[in-house]
């Protein structure tokens, strides 16, 4: 949270992401969508379910045929739009989200059941996948 008198500059959300197939299946699309406070911001194509090889961190007793890990994600908002590792995938701006030292911030990842790839998503934390991390936050801020 913010305290009174300052006004984010950039807001930042990693995560290690990927579809979910049945079973598990490397060609599996699945258009996953981001929102900040039900502000849509971007949709995101991962490719596929990755089983092939075991995660860094994926422990031992996780069945091998399940999703072993994802692809790292940047996720950031700043003035100049909404952006995933470096490359615009919106206009969608700080100013349409409107945040204030009020707001809270409700972050939601989904598959829409009408998208073009439903496929599902997973969401890889601590102890899974090859990064050994849930999803982080970052908040940059400044003087209002």
């Amino acid at each position: 949270m913010l305290e009174p008198g300052l006004r984010p500059v950039e807001i930042q959300i990693s995560m290690e992401i990927s579809s979910e197939a049945p079973g598990s299946s490397e060609d599996w699309p699945s258009d996953i969508h981001f929102s900040l406070n039900g502000t849509p911001l971007c949709r995101w194509i991962s490719p596929g379910d990755f089983a092939r090889m075991r995660g860094i961190y994926t422990p031992t007793w996780w069945d091998r045929t399940w999703n072993q890990h994802g692809l790292y994600k940047l996720l950031s908002v700043n003035d100049a739009g909404t952006f995933i590792d470096g490359g615009k995938r919106s206009d969608v701006t700080l100013e349409h989200l409107a945040i204030t030292h009020e707001s809270p911030l409700i972050f939601r990842i989904s598959v829409p059941e009408d998208a073009r790839h439903v496929g599902g998503l997973t969401v890889f934390g601590r102890g899974f996948g090859n990064y050994d991390q849930g999803i982080k936050l970052r908040m940059h801020y400044r003087k209002a």
